[in-house]
Order: structure tokens, then C-alpha cells, then sequence
């Protein structure tokens, strides 16, 4: 196993890791995205925002879509680029990417949205994401819920070190997390320490923003979207949902995952 050491994304920058700890074969998201697009009777030009090992892009692809990925990892891109190399992938920033063109449906999801830090990033990506809509286009995001950490389970996060453990090809691989807030700015302190059989401890400190439900709503509506749903569940990658009957949505807003479908007007 090769891995790349020297990043300030260890799971971003190596994308076997990603797959290992996300499910290599794992489409539970590429479903609910294709559900979700489907009934809102979305046209078929869709854009990917952090697409990384281009899963999502390629499914929706096998299900008629144009679909097109974008990501600012050239390792995840590379990965992309060579598993599915008829299909599009570019290389952009979410705040700041132009691709000239415009689509009926954008997605963001897996907390890419998060790595707005401030304030202004938060609406640079939302108004760069409403000039790539047409009028009408459907925007999905899902991230983490700043809510949950309000809770009683959201508060054992972060008193607890997390440990996740996978086999990746021949190497058995660790990840223990901490988790803080930074209260004043809102930010999620992610610290993490992998163990990777054969080498010496990975340490790296991220950053998560974290965005409470009305405030993205108010985001939202500052930059051109009207709110359609605003949920937590279903969280396709932590809850079941039924994949044949008509979605029905939760928002009770104490789930880890923050769902929002809207509108651009």
C-alpha cells in the first residue's frame, strides 16, 4: 500500500483510505442522490461539488445523467481520471471554481460545504453554486448538524475519543478522533491520530465550520435559493430509508447529518 504522508489531508490526499473508511462499495449516497433527483424530476445535467474518487458522478452517469465532478484534491481527481476515464472531472475550489456553464441539479455533500471557515466563504461558495444553477436548479447539501451537538449524544462526542479501525489491502489501519468547539467561531476542532502498520503515527489537526440550521437558511435565501426541505433524516449513509416508496423527511434537527434541498430563483 502506498501512501502519501507528507498532505495536511491524510484521508483526502489518499484515496484508498477514503474508500477503506467510507465504504469502497458503498452507493448508499449515489441512491439517495438519484432518488432525490428524480423526484423532483430534475433534467439531466448535474454537477458534483467535492466529488473525490468520482462514485456519485459515476452512478448517476449509469443512470442517464451528465453527470460532472469537481474537487480540489489532484489525488482524488487522479483516482477519478483513471477509474472512469470517459467521464468529466475538473479541478476547482467551491467558493471560486467557473465552468461557463450552467446545470439543472448541484450537489455538495459529506461536509465538503464545512471547509468554509468564515462568513464570507459560506456565501462566495453558495453564489458560485447559484451562477452554475439554472433558474429552478436543485441544490443539495449535507453536511455535519451543528444542532446535534446539543444534544446529550452530540456532547458524549466530545468528551469521548472516537477509534475506527479497517483493513486496507495488506495494512490494518486505526483513526482515533477528538473532537472541540471553538465557540466563538464556530468551528469544529477535529483531531485525529492515525496508525498504519509499518510507520510511524500520523497526526493532523482540521477544521470543520459549523452552520446551524437557520443560519444556512439564511444564507441560502441571501444568495438566491429558495428552501424546499430542510432535514436530518433520512441520512442515507447512517439510516435506512426506503429506496421504492416516496421520501419523507425528519427535521427534528438532532441528527449528526444537516440536509437542505433548494431552489434557485
Amino acid at each position: 500500500m502506498n501512501l502519501k504522508l507528507d498532505t495536511d489531508n491524510f484521508l483526502h490526499t489518499n484515496p484508498s483510505l477514503y474508500l477503506a473508511f467510507s465504504g469502497e462499495h458503498d452507493l448508499s449516497m449515489a441512491h439517495f442522490i438519484h432518488k432525490l433527483l428524480s423526484e423532483y424530476k430534475v433534467g439531466k445535467k448535474v454537477l458534483d461539488i467535492g466529488c473525490g474518487p468520482g462514485r456519485e458522478v459515476a452512478y448517476l452517469n449509469r443512470m442517464g445523467y451528465e453527470a460532472v465532478g469537481l474537487d480540489n484534491s489532484e489525488e482524488m481527481l487522479f483516482w477519478a481520471k483513471e477509474h472512469y476515464p470517459e467521464l468529466s472531472f475538473v479541478y476547482g475550489d467551491q467558493a471560486n471554481f467557473s465552468l461557463h456553464q450552467q446545470f439543472d441539479a448541484l450537489f455538495c455533500v459529506g461536509s465538503t460545504f464545512l471547509y468554509n471557515f468564515s462568513n464570507d466563504a459560506v456565501l462566495s461558495s453558495l453564489q458560485c453554486f447559484r451562477r452554475h444553477l439554472h433558474t429552478d436548479g436543485l441544490l443539495y447539501l449535507d453536511m455535519r448538524n451543528a444542532a446535534f451537538f446539543l444534544t446529550k449524544e452530540g456532547q458524549r462526542w466530545l468528551t469521548d475519543e472516537l477509534v475506527e479501525q479497517r483493513q486496507v489491502k495488506e495494512k490494518v489501519v486505526s483513526l482515533q478522533t477528538r473532537f472541540s468547539i471553538d465557540l466563538a467561531n464556530q468551528i469544529l476542532e477535529r483531531d485525529y491520530c492515525w496508525t498504519v502498520d509499518g510507520f510511524k503515527p500520523i497526526v493532523e489537526h482540521l477544521k470543520h465550520r459549523l452552520l446551524f440550521p437557520q443560519e444556512l437558511v439564511q444564507y441560502l435565501a441571501s444568495s438566491g435559493f429558495r428552501l424546499v426541505q430542510l432535514f436530518d433524516k433520512p441520512a442515507p449513509h447512517i439510516n435506512n430509508y426506503d429506496l421504492q416508496g416516496p421520501l419523507t423527511y425528519s427535521n427534528e434537527m438532532v441528527g449528526r447529518r444537516m440536509q437542505i434541498i433548494a431552489q434557485a430563483i
